[in-house]
């Protein structure tokens, strides 16, 4: 076959698998773009949007304090004008503000693969290919149509080391404390991004041999940690506590033994879920090592791809390790950190789709494309110039392979697309008209009816985000602490709740909160109150308790009363 045929059969073999790849990503999505596949905490962010706009602050209730009960403070910087834009909308733009995100993620991994596989076109086409491939089978595209802020933490990631590798090419002071300046972001958009923000700049001003790389480290540095420190004093003062109050519940045992049974070893199958998706990503990595320890002595003065002139190339188990410039060692360190913080400390509670294994995913992506680059020039040093006939084909048949890998995921996400328009399972975003299906039933009994009780009705319950949504001007009881720095930042405590809170409506805990319902069914104040099992109300997660001196208590009294004969 004619060399300019096979150039032209690579270059379409390449397009169709980076379209198969596009069409599945579309497929998984379209067929969630409905409220029903949001996550029930996407809700807490459009209700704290709420009362900013009505003028109340960052807080969780209308008269409440401020509560830092969301992990990404920054997210309300598109859940307020969304919820806006949408009128009001919780649901519509709840799933907005993760669906935006989206596209926006695509462009920026499109651009940091550009940026890290360089100029060469084998290794270039080869990076597009695997990360498309890699992304396209994960879970990461649930993240766009989920409500959360996954999607936007990985867009501020991606933009950080791209404006990184940027500033970094020219060096000044200026572009250090620039690059500070929005690295100390990090900590309001994912805590766990503020190890790339502080590692990437110290690695630079440590490990670099040119100094005005090492001054622009030290700048970045300086200025990250100015922009931290400013943004924990500011969280201090303002919300009594400098991190997230969702740091305490899922990185401390504040629940007790019952919710560490519940999610014992879930860490560790997301994991290896995770892996599952991206090991082709870690395997070029590996390879690269592996090619490292192998490697002959370079000849004097060749630098390693992206070091400094006149660094030399070293064989052994630091093969690797300097053949990469310092900025790619800073962005192993925080990938790996990332990672064994999620592995090792976080308790998983709605971590669905792998979500805490995320956020170093664009650190991931650049290594492997840095990776690939090594792998392509090591090769190509091998075959020689012109490159053998055979490696197109070789490279047209390697693609064939990703498209058997592809045809199973692209027919099945296919099929439950149509399945979902057949059934009209598309596009609606009415969390009231949700709140009437079996679904919420099943867990907040009569949740429609409550929701339309006058806004003087206080409920508590530890799933407080759709619930939350749907009463935006009833104070809701965070008994998980996820929202209350009562039960945030020590145990819950049945004697403290009753002292603080008389409330008409308790949504008894989730069967994970052992301790706290066993607190709860014990308490003198329960006397009070007249209590529903869940298994006497017919749903599967909560029981319901009604206050006897409610000045609701008929009304609630009579809804449930209907809503049993209803059953």
């Amino acid at each position: 076959m004619p060399r300019e045929a096979v150039r032209r059969l690579v270059s379409v073999s390449f397009w169709i698998t980076m379209a198969l790849c596009l069409v599945l990503m579309t497929f998984k999505t379209a067929m969630r773009f409905d409220l029903t596949t949001l996550w029930d905490d996407a809700y807490m962010f459009q209700r704290y949007a709420h009362n900013i706009v009505a003028g109340h602050g960052i807080s969780w209730n209308p008269s409440g304090p401020p509560a830092y009960g969301l992990t990404s403070l920054a997210f309300l910087v598109l859940a307020v004008p969304l919820y806006l834009i949408t009128g009001g909308n919780t649901s519509l733009a709840a799933m907005l503000q993760s669906f935006i995100c989206g596209p926006v993620l695509l462009v920026l991994l499109v651009l940091l693969v550009l940026r890290a596989a360089g100029d060469g076109k084998v290794a270039r086409l080869s990076c597009f290919a695997l990360v498309a491939f890699c992304v396209a089978r994960s879970t990461l595209v649930d993240h766009f149509v989920s409500g959360m802020d996954t999607s936007f933490g990985l867009c501020f990631l991606t933009g950080y080391l791209l404006l990184a590798l940027r500033l970094l090419d020219k060096a000044r002071v200026a572009g250090g404390v620039a690059l500070g300046a929005f690295g100390g972001l990090a900590f309001s958009v994912r805590p766990e991004l503020t190890a790339f923000a502080v590692l990437v700049p110290l690695a630079v001003a440590v490990l670099e041999r040119d100094r005005d790389r090492r001054r622009f480290g030290l700048v970045a540095l300086a200025a990250t940690g100015a922009v931290l420190a400013l943004h924990l004093g500011i969280a201090k003062l303002y919300f009594g506590s400098p991190v997230p109050f969702p740091f305490y519940a899922k990185s401390t045992n504040l629940y007790g033994s019952g919710i560490l049974k519940a999610y014992r070893g879930r860490p560790t199958i997301d994991l290896f879920d995770w892996l599952d998706f991206f090991w082709p990503l870690l395997a070029v990595i590996a390879l690269d090592i592996l090619v490292g320890l192998g490697a002959r002595q370079a000849a004097p003065g060749a630098p390693a791809p992206g070091a400094p002139a006149g660094e030399r190339q070293r064989t052994g188990p630091m093969a690797w390790w300097t053949a990469s410039p310092a900025f790619d060692k800073g962005v192993l360190a925080a990938t790996l950190i990332c990672l064994a913080y999620s592995w090792l400390f976080v308790v998983p509670i709605m971590g669905f789709a792998q979500r805490f294994y995320y956020a170093p995913l664009p650190g991931l992506v650049y290594l492997a494309c840095r990776s690939a680059v090594r792998l392509a020039r090591t090769l190509s040093d091998a075959l020689g110039q012109p490159a053998p006939a055979a490696a197109p084909v070789a490279g047209v048949a390697a693609l064939a392979i990703l498209w058997l890998h592809l045809a199973t995921p692209l027919a099945t996400a296919g099929k439950d697309l149509a399945g979902a328009a057949a059934a009209n399972r598309l596009g609606h975003f009415n969390v009231v008209k949700l709140a009437s299906t079996s679904g919420p039933q099943k867990y907040w009994f009569a949740i429609d009816r409550v929701s339309t009780l006058p806004d003087d009705v206080v409920m508590a319950t530890t799933e407080v985000g759709m619930i939350g949504a749907m009463n935006l001007g009833k104070s809701i009881i965070d008994m998980a602490g996820l929202n209350d720095r009562r039960f945030a930042l020590e145990p819950f405590s049945a004697d403290k709740f009753f002292e603080a809170y008389k409330p008409d409506i308790i949504y008894m805990p989730h069967p994970h909160y052992e301790k706290m319902i066993a607190d709860l069914e014990a308490h003198p104040a329960m006397s009070g109150y007249v209590s529903y099992s869940k298994a006497k109300l017919g749903t599967s997660q909560f029981g319901m308790a009604i206050r006897r001196d409610s000045p609701h208590f008929e009304e609630l009294q009579k809804i449930v009363k209907e809503k049993m004969k209803s059953k």
